[in-house]
């Protein structure tokens, strides 16, 4: 065996064994549980698809809860700055409203559902829904109580 071949197995050799040390090192990451991405977050962006479902009035509904106060909650108006995502579209031709709330870092869907609405009431549906999920993983801040540990 000449000495290039030698050189190019053994190059070979430290690529394979590297490539195999990362993606076992990569396997041990963890992804944070849904209420320490809730709880962490300090600052939300509300976009919705829908003509039936303003983002200004959602996002005016969930300011005016005491809870969302109490959190210390920002809205933002740049989804860059956001560290969870209320996402609404409405289901065609149907009064079914389904929301999603997404961490940003980690692209994880921390909570879900769907309201049914009509005459304009999907605002505060959806804001009650939102703020009774996070009490969950946040704690009621009104009634005192710290959030349940996971």
């Amino acid at each position: 065996m000449s000495r290039k071949s030698t050189v190019f197995l053994f190059i070979v050799f430290l690529l394979i064994a590297f490539a195999a040390t990362t993606a076992v090192g990569q396997s041990k990451k963890r992804l944070p549980s849904n209420q320490e991405l809730v709880s962490r977050a300090k600052s939300v962006y509300v976009d919705s698809d829908t003509f039936y479902m303003k983002r200004e009035n959602l996002e005016s509904s969930l300011l005016g809860r005491e809870e969302f106060k109490a959190w210390e909650l920002q809205i933002t108006g740049k989804r860059e700055f956001a560290d969870l995502v209320i996402s609404v579209r409405r289901v065609p031709f149907r009064n079914h409203f389904i929301y999603t709330v997404t961490d940003t870092e980690t692209d994880t869907v921390v909570m879900a559902g769907k309201v049914d609405s009509l005459g304009g009431t999907v605002y505060g549906l959806i804001a009650d829904e939102i703020v009774h999920k996070m009490k969950v993983f946040r704690g009621d801040p009104l009634a005192g109580h710290p959030a349940p540990k996971s």
